[in-house]
């Protein structure tokens, strides 16, 4: 997904950045890197991804594909 495609995915689920960095312990500024940066936190994604209903791997499918080929 594009990070403006999470952006709203998110807003259309009712939650906020900040809530999410809430749930997860970590600063908004953290989960913004995540979404509009592709920073890597593993917790911050998994939460999106409850958040959203979409699999880590369909959200950020490059990512994941690349470690599964490494692995």
């Amino acid at each position: 997904m594009e990070p403006i495609e999470i952006k709203h995915a998110i807003e259309r689920a009712g939650k906020t950045q900040t809530e999410i960095a809430r749930t997860v312990g970590v600063t908004k500024a953290t989960v913004n890197l995540v979404i509009w940066h592709g920073a890597v936190s593993a917790p911050v994604r998994h939460e999106i991804s409850r958040v959203i209903g979409r699999p880590v791997e369909q959200i950020w499918p490059d990512y994941y594909m690349k470690r599964s080929v490494n692995q």
